[in-house]
């Protein structure tokens, strides 16, 4: 049975989860230090299967601002895996060197825009792991 039973839940869970994190002071610098390329205008775009959905970082006014759903939005990386898989990652369960190697996540776009983000993401973890206690959630902590 998948951790998520509808896009609104991924929604619920992961899209509140990653308006969270969009406030940080880590991710205003990561903001402030990275430029998108010519022709773009989304950080990031998380394309989740069973149940399908859309999540998309992108840059507003200097801030990280998260889009739940389908958007005209040109993410400059693109994530494409179930969302039991997505879910697994956020938790820290999941090694993306690893998940990439096996194709349980597929990547297109420049890979090593990434992976530059990879250290910062060890801080994350926890917070999603608290995040879903908060929101009385804690069957989803496998």
């Amino acid at each position: 049975m998948p951790v998520f039973q509808s896009e609104q839940e991924v929604y619920d869970v992961l899209g509140r989860f990653f308006e969270r994190v969009a406030e940080t002071e880590e991710s205003k610098e990561l903001i402030a230090a990275t430029e998108l390329g010519p022709g773009y205008d989304a950080f990031v775009q998380y394309i989740f299967h069973k149940p399908e959905a859309k999540i998309t970082w992108a840059q507003e006014n200097r801030k990280l601002k998260i889009v739940c759903g389908e958007t005209a939005l040109r993410p400059e990386l693109i994530f494409e895996q179930t969302a039991d898989v997505g879910h697994k990652f956020w938790l820290g369960k999941l090694d993306l060197q690893q998940a990439l190697a096996r194709q349980q996540i597929k990547v297109q776009g420049p890979l090593v825009n990434a992976l530059k983000v990879l250290p910062q993401l060890d801080a994350i973890y926890p917070a999603y792991r608290e995040y879903l206690q908060e929101i009385g959630r804690s069957d989803l902590l496998l």
